[in-house]
């Protein structure tokens, strides 16, 4: 997992070739290394733990670190972009293009980039909660925050057609913040699962009557809709 979160800060920083000082052929160098520890370290790790060789503590809060840090200079790299008009911004010659004829990448660009407030919350977001994440007490709730927020990402970047860059930048942040949670995972359920919310609520003795009038939520909105619809045909 720390393999994966750091690819995708090596890819972020490889900027599509842009930097001179960092081309392509050592970002993606560096990325087949990693890739490549990924799966040779743990046995490294293992045989040594059998010798009694390692701290294997150490080694994991080493991991674990990398993990948040590189999640959150990825995120915060992103956040800062957009104060410094990096990202959201359409050339004119792609503005000028009628909208029927436009790429899904440049619609969802020009739309996130028509209002600057809304791109500096986004920013805000990103940026706030890479810093929580660098904190034990305020991890679980970054990395639910930023778990939202990436599942949301991910959704735009695969159903509006991205590109490959900022797909794989968002596939392999998702999976390193759900990394995160995973081991949070017992809380989780006693906050999300297990707790009753305590409100004010109509005591039915009828489970069933209780179970109808939820269901009927979903049912008659579904039938209301339906009737508009008829409404325009």
């Amino acid at each position: 997992m720390a393999s994966l979160t750091t690819i995708a800060l090596l890819l972020m920083l490889g900027n599509g070739g842009t930097l001179t000082w960092f081309p392509p052929i050592i970002v993606f160098s560096l990325v087949g290394i990693l890739f490549f520890s990924a799966f040779i370290f743990p046995f490294i790790w293992q045989y040594r733990e059998k010798k009694n060789t390692i701290d294997s503590e150490k080694v994991y809060g080493i991991l674990y670190a990398t993990i948040r840090y590189t999640i959150a200079f990825n995120l915060a790299s992103f956040g800062w972009k957009k104060f410094f008009g990096l990202q959201f911004v359409t050339p004119p010659e792609i503005a000028q293009i009628p909208m029927n004829q436009q790429s899904g990448e440049w619609l969802t660009w020009y739309y996130f980039g028509y209002s600057k407030t809304f791109g500096l919350c986004i920013a805000m977001i990103q940026i706030i909660g890479s810093y929580f994440l660098l904190f034990r007490k305020t991890l679980l709730l970054a990395s639910v925050v930023l778990f939202a927020f990436m599942i949301n990402l991910l959704m735009i970047n695969i159903f509006y057609h991205l590109n490959a860059g900022a797909l794989t930048q968002s596939v392999l942040l998702t999976i390193g913040i759900v990394f995160l949670i995973s081991l949070q995972y017992d809380k989780l359920v006693v906050f999300f699962l297990k707790t009753t919310a305590i409100v004010p609520t109509i005591n039915l003795d009828n489970t069933s009557l209780k179970h109808i009038i939820r269901i009927s939520a979903l049912v008659l909105s579904f039938l209301f809709t339906l009737y508009l619809k008829s409404l325009i045909q």
